[in-house]
């Protein structure tokens, strides 16, 4: 699958990198942003892992993409154990 140039609208099925593209950030800002490494963006994006986030990358997160954390998918927030038992 080619990918697209830089500047082009690309496709995703990753709420997090959607909410990373339309703010205009690179994956690399938000490992400067964030405090976490670039695999783990990647593990995020492709859905190889859950993003899991402390409070201060959760702020940093909301803050680099202009979101408060009620606008963010369900998806990307913690999950009570209330909410895992339903």
């Amino acid at each position: 699958m080619a990918r697209p140039k830089k500047g082009q609208p690309q496709e995703t099925d990753s709420p997090f990198k959607k909410l990373r593209l339309e703010a205009g950030l690179t994956q690399d800002d938000l490992v400067r942003l964030m405090g976490v490494t670039s695999s783990t963006i990647r593990r995020w994006e492709k859905g190889e892992a859950e993003p899991t986030m402390t409070v201060y990358q959760m702020k940093a997160f909301c803050k680099a993409v202009n979101k408060t954390l009620d606008e963010l998918p369900d998806s990307l927030l913690p999950q009570s154990e209330e909410d895992e038992a339903k």
